[in-house]
């Protein structure tokens, strides 16, 4: 027997619900994990009730409990999404870089097109958003409903809280947190990992899409911004399906997270006045149908450049 053998990953003929499966328990014991190791690291700062502070710290937005929130947020990202997937696409096929499709780039003009279409989009989005606050559930759901608006205002509630800074120094932990880590990480599991375990699921694109989208949007708790963040779930497989690489859903993701940062930034610093919420927003129906028809215009473009971009490939 050959001892230079290579051996097998765990998870590569699995079938696609096993694989599932695995991807959950990871996200789960890495989750719990970090969390631990997280809370060990901070109690030289915070001292041993540093529990009670981080539960206590969701109710009282003050700036310390703020700095201590946006710590365990950067801890969970790291254990929901960095070390699972990495830990999932190792155990699938020995080699996550191939596997999650972080070895592949998107074309300069996808990367240009996606920088303007984070912005001609946005009238889209703010109606959309409009639409979903709008929407009221049955009778007899009304506990829910009432549940969802109290979430809805808590989660709110915090963002603001994390997005309040006036300083540089925050500015940029937020563009960290907000931007680079949540766009990196959230696109590495909902599509370099979901849309190819659905794909092979279902042996439908379109469908895993969907559904990776779909869980895009209720991972994020906000029931009332679920439909235009499904739009942007949408929008973000579809460029991961048609590029070959993560990193043109991860720019797009970047861009969004970022130009939101930004937007808060200098209203709070005062170099803006319109409100942070309200910024793309608009009444008028014929600028809401232009931003359809540009973002519209921008993904077919997108998806023309990558396509010719397969097509040189195949042909060299």
């Amino acid at each position: 027997m050959n001892k230079y053998l290579k051996i097998e990953p765990l998870l590569a003929h699995r079938s696609p619900w096993v694989s599932l499966l695995a991807l959950i328990m990871l996200i789960l014991v890495s989750t719990l994990i970090t969390f631990f190791v997280g809370l060990l690291l901070v109690v030289p700062i915070y001292g041993s009730d540093v529990l009670e502070m981080l539960v206590n710290a969701g109710q009282s937005f003050r700036q310390e409990n703020i700095a201590l929130l946006k710590y365990f947020q950067i801890v969970n990202q790291i254990g929901v999404f960095f070390i699972p997937v990495f830990l999932f696409s190792f155990l699938k096929t020995g080699s996550p870089g191939g596997y999650l499709q972080m070895n592949r780039f998107p074309t300069v003009f996808s990367l240009f097109a996606v920088i303007f279409l984070t912005f001609s989009i946005l009238p889209v989005i703010h109606w959309l958003s409009g639409i979903n606050e709008g929407m009221r559930l049955p009778g007899f759901l009304r506990g829910v409903e009432e549940w969802m608006q109290q979430a809805e205002e808590k989660n709110q509630r915090l963002t603001e809280a994390f997005l309040s800074t006036t300083t540089i120094g925050g500015l940029l932990l937020n563009i960290l947190m907000i931007g680079v880590l949540a766009a990196i990480g959230e696109e590495l599991l909902f599509r370099s990992v979901l849309i190819r375990l659905f794909r092979n699921w279902f042996g439908n694109v379109h469908f895993a899409v969907i559904i990776s989208s779909v869980i895009f949007s209720a991972f994020h708790l906000q029931f009332y911004g679920f439909l235009p963040r499904l739009v942007l779930g949408l929008m973000f497989g579809y460029m991961f399906v048609w590029s070959g690489s993560v990193w043109l859903p991860v720019a797009a993701h970047f861009l969004n997270n970022t130009s939101a940062v930004v937007v808060y930034y200098l209203v709070n610093t005062g170099y803006v006045e319109t409100p942070a919420d309200d910024f793309g927003a608009t009444d008028s129906n014929m600028l809401i149908f232009m931003s359809f028809s540009l973002s519209a215009a921008m993904l077919i473009l997108v998806y023309l450049a990558e396509k010719k971009k397969q097509q040189n490939w195949n042909i060299n």
